[in-house]
């Protein structure tokens, strides 16, 4: 072998083993380390797999190139001159070896993708207990159930902020921009009852940077709290759905919380209820539509006042709008007044068509004074004693009535 040739190998096999080193030392800079630090310490399966650029993983492929020329890629220079002949030929391998550790390590990151979803607490198991799915409510009454959280981890610790809240509910007494129940929701803490949110609101809030009540499970531990709650009588009957959320404490990543629900009916043995509901038209325009509905009242007709909320997507005024009312055979004008779900009218007592007991028919109609942009929802309920009805809707356009 003469001198220029050796000269070229001993330049050539140096640069070719740190190019190799370099890439297996470099594999975990696409994030791979950040994902297994952010991950709790009970998912090994998110460590392991976070190590696809660590030690000689990376140039395992290297030895698929053809013959011993990869030789050169183990750092061993003596293999690399087994004739002056083949000087050539070991020059093209020395340079590719790089280029195959260098793939390998791109296709890795995919594995650690299970990172986000084991931090988003899904090893945390929720249960409701002291209500059960299905059961009723009693509009002001105190009602106490308790919520338990549980690692169900074989190893590790988690870390969970405690959230209980209501979802929007369909009783609010407003519900046209965000339907939130009215009343208290407490939790017993050491130092006694601490008053929180009872709804949950609009976005996701209600998770983010929370830390309040935190604490830490073991593998296999959980906590229970005891909660209470009481709706006010400013809401009306319906379906309510409480939600219990395990986010981790400070964290602003909502994706993949651990979450349970408890759906309820809540009721008011004191309110009114609407039934019979009838109309002459399937919506709303500038002819006029009469519609009709029967209130029966637990606590009698004394003071029941019939209510009609008319809204739209596009928000209306009382001048939109005509609302009567068929009393002493004749039609008289009911005030319409703007609400926070729209307009809404409290007729006064007396008004009824019909009266069978405790029962009360009533008669109404409704005139748009121009053809309305969007379709108009009507809604018809009662109140009496302080006590609201479930509202029942009056027009469907779609013609599902």
């Amino acid at each position: 072998m003469n001198a220029s040739v050796i000269a070229r190998i001993a330049k050539i096999v140096p640069l070719a083993v740190v190019t190799a080193v370099g890439i297996a030392a470099c594999g975990p800079t696409n994030g791979e380390a950040s994902v297994a630090a952010s991950a709790p310490a009970s998912t090994p399966a998110v460590t392991s797999s976070a190590t696809p650029g660590a030690g000689a993983v990376p140039t395992v492929p290297a030895p698929a190139a053809p013959t011993t020329e990869a030789a050169p890629t183990t750092g061993a220079p003596a293999a690399a001159a087994p004739a002056a002949g083949a000087a050539k030929a070991e020059a093209r391998p020395v340079a590719k070896a790089p280029a195959k550790p260098a793939v390998k390590p791109a296709a890795k990151p995919a594995a650690p993708k299970a990172g986000p979803a084991e931090s988003g607490g899904s090893g945390i198991g929720i249960t409701f207990g002291g209500l059960n799915e299905g059961g009723q409510i009693e509009l002001n009454g105190l009602v106490s159930f308790s919520v338990t959280w549980k690692n169900n981890d074989a190893t590790g610790t988690r870390s969970v902020a405690p959230v209980v809240a209501t979802q929007q509910y369909e009783g609010a007494p407003c519900s046209r921009i965000i339907a939130t129940a009215d009343g208290t929701l407490e939790r017993k803490d050491a130092s006694g009852w601490k008053k929180l949110e009872l709804s949950q609101g609009t976005g996701m809030d209600y998770v983010i940077n929370r830390k309040d009540g935190a604490f830490t499970l073991a593998a296999g531990e959980s906590r229970t709290i005891e909660y209470r709650m009481r709706l006010s009588t400013a809401n009306r009957p319906g379906r309510i759905t409480i939600e219990a959320d395990a986010p981790v404490p400070n964290s602003t990543d909502y994706q993949g919380i651990a979450k349970a629900e408890l759906n309820a009916t809540v009721v008011d043995h004191k309110s009114p209820v609407v039934s019979g509901v009838t109309t002459s038209s399937p919506k709303v325009g500038t002819t006029p539509a009469d519609f009709g509905f029967v209130v029966d009242a637990p606590q009698g007709t004394a003071d029941l006042h019939p209510v009609v909320a008319v809204s739209s997507a596009s928000w209306l005024t009382p001048d939109d709008v005509t609302l009567e009312v068929m009393a002493g055979g004749a039609w008289k004008p009911v005030e319409l007044r703007e609400a926070c779900d729209g307009l809404t009218a409290v007729a006064p007592t007396g008004l009824e068509v019909n009266r069978r007991g405790d029962s009360a028919e009533y008669s109404f109609r409704i005139t748009m004074k121009k053809a309305p942009q969007y379709d108009v929802e009507v809604q018809v309920g009662a109140q009496a004693n302080g006590h609201q009805a479930a509202r029942r809707p009056v027009f469907d356009p779609q013609g599902r009535r």
